[in-house]
């Protein structure tokens, strides 16, 4: 009977098997599940104005803050335990942030506005990341002021992503979408000044090759020969690039560097930042010419580093460490020909 028996668990655990195996998610799966769920809306480079509207959605949960547009980045948002809050990684923000403010400005400098539940917002870019789903959250103005940020919500086990329902019952504690006959709200149809409007829209595949703009000026260059000219502040670099469906592949010739963007609605995500890059016309005849870097500041003395100063104060001359590691009480950044280590909080040597 013992023999039957097991013979039998055997036999359904074979036939379940399949179906449990079905219950797993991917992040590719995720990603399909929420892009069919929310219609991501596009919006200006400079971040201003909405290009093309898609849904409106609804929070259902208190304590997101969003930073006026005008902010360098937006500010970051973890859901996590049923409530939204900003933790470490909004103080990493907000440190880099007032890094990319220029003069005596810093984060706290931009306006700020928190959201309560069942105020509405946009949403311009949804990211499945290993560890959770990063949306970027954008609002109608208020007093003449549109703000914007990050929201993380981590799945609950950073080393398994969990089956798309799941995800995407994640996503619906936060928010969800809110009926069309309530969408309410500024519902862009023209794009706005400055913009091409994406073939997409027509029904038609998007182009790749074109000019794109970021906010704050920089802008990319793709040419219908797969290579690239990124124009950023006092420089720029060049490339090749490759696409593979929605993802869009930027490699530096110089560096090999690469840079990952998402194409979506005609425009380009950063796969990091959440950046969007608006796609402003198609290629022009010839490309623009070398740009020279300017000349180095004259009397620039190097930065330094001494016993007593704070890791901010360290990223603040050298830069974001190739490598951090903790180690009891402390910490070690590595970078490229120096290791800095850090005693409650403070450098204690450097090697």
């Amino acid at each position: 009977m013992r023999s039957a028996a097991c013979l039998i668990t055997a036999a359904v655990l074979a036939i379940a098997a399949p179906a449990i195996h079905g219950q797993a998610g991917t992040t590719a799966a995720i990603q399909e599940k929420l892009n069919s769920q929310f219609k991501v809306t596009t919006i200006t480079a400079d971040r201003s104005d909405i290009v093309t509207a898609g849904d409106v959605v609804q929070l259902h949960k208190p304590g997101l803050v969003m930073y006026a547009v005008a902010s360098p980045l937006p500010p970051s948002n973890t859901y996590k335990n049923g409530k939204i809050g900003q933790g470490m990684s909004g103080f990493g923000k907000d440190f880099a942030i007032s890094m990319l403010t220029p003069g005596a400005a810093t984060s706290a400098s931009y306006p700020q506005r928190k959201f309560v539940p069942e105020e509405k917002c946009w949403v311009t870019a949804i990211q499945v990341q290993k560890d959770g789903i990063l949306l970027q959250l954008y609002s109608d103005p208020f007093d003449d002021v549109r703000y914007y940020a990050n929201l993380k919500i981590p799945f609950p086990d950073k080393k398994a992503v969990p089956p798309v329902d799941t995800a995407a019952q994640m996503v619906s504690e936060v928010l969800t979408v809110v009926p069309p006959d309530d969408q309410g709200g500024q519902q862009a149809t023209e794009p706005a000044a400055g913009a091409t409007p994406s073939p997409a829209q027509d029904g038609q595949p998007p182009p790749i090759a074109g000019q794109y703009l970021a906010p704050g000026g920089s802008h990319l260059l793709l040419l219908a020969d797969g290579t690239f000219t990124k124009f950023v502040a006092g420089g720029q670099g060049k490339g090749q690039y490759t696409a593979n469906g929605d993802a869009l592949t930027l490699t530096f010739s110089s560096t090999g560097f690469s840079q990952k963007f998402n194409i979506q609605s005609g425009n380009l995500v950063d796969a990091n930042t959440l950046q969007v890059w608006a796609r402003t016309g198609d290629v022009p005849s010839a490309p623009p010419p070398d740009i020279a870097p300017p000349p180095p500041p004259a009397d620039t003395p190097p930065p330094t580093i001494a016993v007593g100063q704070t890791k901010e104060q360290v990223t603040a001359a050298f830069g974001q460490p190739v490598k951090a590691a903790k180690i009891g009480a402390k910490d070690i950044f590595y970078y490229k020909d120096m290791k800095v280590t850090f005693m409650n909080g403070k450098v204690s040597n450097v090697e």
